[in-house]
């Protein structure tokens, strides 16, 4: 039997579900009331899952052409990598990407719409990080799709390895777990360090997805270790139910 893709998304989801699950009950940084928003997080969840499979299938047809010319050289050479190599390299490049677009989202009042819903989370845990616009996650899965299908040429079980790590972060960042990685946490961003870019005070700092070199590199990191044991998350204002609709798609 030969894996798609999908096969390997859809395993490494219910195995992070489960991990982090349990992690959080027994592992909890900061008490949380999941019945609070479990019926906007579900809704949410639904509709992100909508529109990255929607946005999947369109980007993945127009990908395979998008390819420029003068790019054709060094691609060529990246294409005949190692797998495990092209990974780690499309880790890096979709991160950077990320990083800008994300960046965006905070300085810009039009893309600002984009991820506005994103940040109406005011409890941080496992299922709350899949609270995203329609517009968020379409312009987030085009590096998410070019770079792996277009510039790497990744086969069906590379994607899939590392869309499941992009999946193991979505999860990480996110999750209401006191994990503690030690000197791991220089490069990568963790549960105490997204949490600050999900507060009040420090909305538009703490913005690398995964490695938070890009934050020290271009002026917009804090430190979790100095930041106090607790303070409010969200966008500092009550969502109201008429705006949820606009909300949800971005706009």
């Amino acid at each position: 039997m030969t894996l798609t893709t999908q096969d390997y998304q859809i395993v490494a989801f219910f195995l992070f579900v489960a991990v982090f699950e349990i992690c959080e009950r027994i592992w909890p940084a900061h008490p949380v009331d999941r019945w609070m928003d479990l019926k906007l997080d579900i809704l949410s969840f639904a509709f992100a899952l909508t529109v990255n499979r929607i946005s999947n299938w369109l980007l993945r047809g127009l990908a395979i052409n998008l390819t420029p010319p003068f790019l054709a050289g060094p691609l060529h050479y990246l294409q005949g990598l190692p797998g495990a190599v092209k990974i780690i390299i499309g880790l890096f490049l979709v991160d950077f990407v990320l990083y800008w677009i994300h960046r965006a989202q905070h300085y810009y009042t039009i893309m600002w719409r984009t991820h506005a819903w994103h940040h109406s989370i005011e409890q941080m845990y496992w299922f709350a990080g899949f609270r995203t616009s329609f517009f968020h996650s379409f312009i987030y899965n085009i590096p998410q799709v070019v770079i792996p299908v277009t510039f790497l040429h990744l086969s069906p079980a590379e994607a899939g390895i590392g869309y499941s790590i992009g999946l193991l972060i979505q999860f990480w960042e996110h999750t209401n777990w006191n994990a503690n990685i030690g000197p791991l946490a220089w490069l990568l961003v963790t549960p105490d360090y997204h949490r600050i870019h999900h507060s009040t005070m420090h909305r538009g700092m703490n913005l690398a997805p995964t490695f938070r070199i890009w934050d020290r590199m271009f002026g917009t990191y804090v430190d979790p270790a100095k930041a106090p044991e607790h303070y409010p998350l969200g966008l500092g204002e009550p969502v109201k139910g008429k705006e949820i609709p606009r909300m949800l798609v971005g706009i």
